[in-house]
């Protein structure tokens, strides 16, 4: 009796996707500030969320004035959502500290922040 193993490279695609311009921001930052190692590890990080959260779901970053005051903002957003039923992820007085909180979040916070948009 002959056995073969089929290897199969299907993984299935449930993630959360880190929105472009977002990344595209965050590293322009890091570039602009030197810090190659913490480019690499933000570079990761964005790979780790691929196992957060479900494939219809984004994170992005908007910026908003309150108070006169700028401050930004990482949302969770779902296909379909309103803009006020986003989740929020951390809100920051600057750029810098919402790239810090990103590199910071886990898939546990990550889960329990947004366990009732799944």
């Amino acid at each position: 009796m002959q056995v073969n193993l089929v290897q199969s490279n299907y993984q299935p695609d449930f993630r959360a996707n880190v929105s472009d311009d977002f990344v595209k921001a965050a590293k322009n930052y890091l570039l602009k500030i030197n810090n190659q190692p913490k480019l690499d590890y933000f570079t990761k990080k964005v790979a780790n969320f691929k196992n957060y959260g479900t494939d219809n779901m984004g994170v992005i970053h908007q910026k908003f004035y309150l108070n006169g005051k700028q401050r930004h903002a990482l949302y969770v957003t779902k296909k379909g959502m309103k803009p006020e039923e986003y989740v929020l992820l951390t809100v920051k007085d600057q750029f810098r500290k919402v790239v810090e909180k990103f590199l910071h979040i886990n898939k546990y916070e990550f889960d329990i922040k947004t366990n009732h948009i799944k």
